[in-house]
């Protein structure tokens, strides 16, 4: 469990227990003393949910990973225990083209991270994966940090973020400019 989530957080590689998306077929556990079930999709389980008593809220049974990820924020207030950070991908499972792409940074769902272990503290070469967001219990990720990335790289991965999952902006951005602009133009002493 990560003891302290206190600022340092955001930008740090840690190693944690990441449960695997569900996906059809869906297994569901009933307990030790029951076999588990099976459900083809998710629309079976929606009309089980609705018109055959099939409680909502069901425990799955998925594989997970003790793998790294990127921890993407801080919980200085500890009011959530789970935390938000981005999968990565080992470039030796990818093709010769596909980690050429990577390490000159012309793939911008993927950020390449080189081997580097006193720095990243990985000893394989790995790309954080903008695609694969996870959230993850405090209980699921070990104590220290092995690695971080600096507020630079932190930036990039922010705004790369923001262009690939279509984050709009402009509202909050105006409503900044003009705060500013109002402090900037307001007469001395208000």
């Amino acid at each position: 469990m990560v003891e302290s989530t206190a600022p340092g957080l955001r930008g740090a590689i840690v190693w944690a227990l990441v449960g695997f998306v569900p996906e059809a077929p869906f297994l569901l556990w009933h307990g030790d003393r029951h076999p588990h079930s099976s459900l083809p999709d998710a629309q079976t389980f929606a009309h089980q949910a609705r018109h055959r008593g099939l409680d909502a809220q069901q425990t799955f049974l998925v594989d997970g990973k003790l793998r790294p990820i990127l921890l993407l924020q801080d919980r200085p207030r500890n009011v959530l225990r789970e935390i938000v950070g981005l999968r990565m991908v080992r470039l030796e499972t990818l093709s010769a083209t596909e980690q050429t792409t990577i390490r000159e940074q012309r793939e911008p769902s993927l950020f390449h991270l080189a081997v580097r272990e006193s720095k990243y503290g990985l000893s394989k070469e790995m790309a954080v994966d903008l695609n694969a967001l996870v959230r993850v219990h405090a209980s699921a990720v070990l104590p220290r940090a092995v690695g971080h990335l600096d507020d630079n790289e932190m930036r990039v991965i922010g705004q790369r973020l923001v262009e690939h999952l279509d984050v709009d902006l402009e509202p909050l951005l105006a409503r900044l400019v003009e705060e500013r602009l109002d402090q900037l133009t307001a007469p001395e002493g208000s």
